[in-house]
């Protein structure tokens, strides 16, 4: 959404714009890093079980909760830099819809359920 409307704003001149490119690529690789570390638990629990993977699990949700916040602050400010009025106001709405975290984790015991393990073990163990 983003990309494409800078695209559609800046057409050939957008290589001359280089912060908004930064920013698409940075939300590129947010959603494929938090896709991936998803994917990649879910097939660890699978194979292991849950319960014997579950700070996995919380660094995953960690992980997940960090990168919606990155992506919804960079495609804010791309959103913001180019667009303006209702134009502005409906991407800015695409935006919340499309990065809508409903299911809030607790950041706070994610955090102690990654530490406890790391503590118990006295060393990294990831």
């Amino acid at each position: 959404m983003v990309a494409g409307g800078a695209v559609q704003k800046f057409g050939p001149d957008l290589d001359g714009h280089q912060q908004l490119l930064m920013a698409a690529a940075d939300m590129l690789i947010e959603i494929y890093m938090a896709e991936s570390t998803i994917l990649r638990t879910e097939k660890l629990a699978k194979k292991e079980g849950e319960d014997k993977v579950k700070e996995q699990i919380a660094m995953a949700k960690l992980y997940l909760y960090k990168a919606v916040d990155i992506v919804n602050l960079k495609g804010k400010e791309s959103i913001i830099s180019f667009a303006e009025g209702d134009e502005q106001r409906m991407m800015l709405m695409g935006l919340r819809r499309f990065t809508k975290y409903t299911n809030m984790p607790n950041i706070v015991a994610l955090r102690e359920t990654i530490t406890a393990k790391l503590v118990a073990e006295n060393e990294y163990c990831y």
